[in-house]
């Protein structure tokens, strides 16, 4: 069973991936256009959001360590460099539906790790120091940083893919009906 922490995780981020698939609808053929000159195409947004070539989001969340009431734990620092987009010869052949599945992998993934934490665990901590200038501090629990990553990270760039869904004339974005 689940925990209420990961259940409304989960909740949350499900909504945030049913957007973002929404955005995506009817995009396959306009995977190298963007919203505007200078703006980061179709392909470069999934490449992102894909992160470096063999990136995967557990291996991170393992890193988070116990932190011991009233002890001092040396925390992992987490340096994210924003606003990188890894555009591969191999992802440059990729078609949208590779590219929804290797994104949501992440989310699955994620959370079938985070339903062998017990809540205890799931406040188990690392440093990321990008974070300081969002939540004005660095240390975060793997809850927050999933929060951040899938929650915030991913519903922004559902917004940059609306925007480029208006530029190619398609129409707003109906909500994707989500299995179970």
């Amino acid at each position: 069973m689940a925990s209420r922490i990961v259940a409304e995780l989960r909740t949350t981020t499900d909504a945030v991936w049913n957007k973002l698939s929404a955005q995506l609808q009817g995009m396959e053929s306009h995977m190298e256009r963007s919203d505007g000159s200078g703006e980061w195409t179709t392909r470069q947004v999934l490449c992102h959001l894909l992160g470096a070539p063999g990136w995967r989001p557990v291996p991170v969340l393992s890193t988070f360590v116990k932190v011991e009431p009233g002890g001092a734990a040396e925390l992992p620092v987490i340096d994210i460099k924003p606003g990188q987009c890894h555009v591969t010869p191999e992802r440059q052949m990729m078609r949208l539906q590779q590219f929804k599945n290797a994104i949501d992998r992440h989310r699955r993934e994620v959370f079938e790790y985070l339903e062998t934490l017990s809540d205890e665990d799931l406040q188990r901590k690392a440093r990321i120091p990008l974070f300081e200038q969002f939540l004005g501090t660095q240390e975060v629990t793997m809850p927050v940083w999933v929060g951040a990553y899938f929650v915030v990270h991913w519903g922004d760039h559902a917004g940059q893919l609306a925007k480029i869904r208006q530029a190619v004339g398609l129409p707003e974005a109906s909500p994707v009906v989500v299995a179970k």
